[in-house]
């Protein structure tokens, strides 16, 4: 059986997010640590939601205008 030592694994962000909490949930942290980096977790998870809205409706304010500008011509 040949490896083949090219092949990559790329994980997401979701992946990762995951295994940081099990590695925090099954180290010799305590529990009120652990809670906290889950709460800026969830905070940081709410900021990015926002920006990811906030990009959303640009790209759909400047895909009217792009349209709207091809109308014209």
């Amino acid at each position: 059986m040949s490896v083949d030592k090219s092949q990559q694994v790329s994980l997401g962000c979701g992946t990762l997010i995951l295994i940081a909490l099990i590695v925090m949930i099954f180290s010799s942290r305590g529990t009120n640590d652990v809670e906290d980096e889950i709460r800026g977790l969830r905070t940081e998870i709410g900021e990015l939601k926002l920006l990811i809205e906030a990009q959303s409706d640009e790209i759909d304010r400047l895909q009217d205008q792009l349209e709207e500008a091809a109308r014209r011509e």
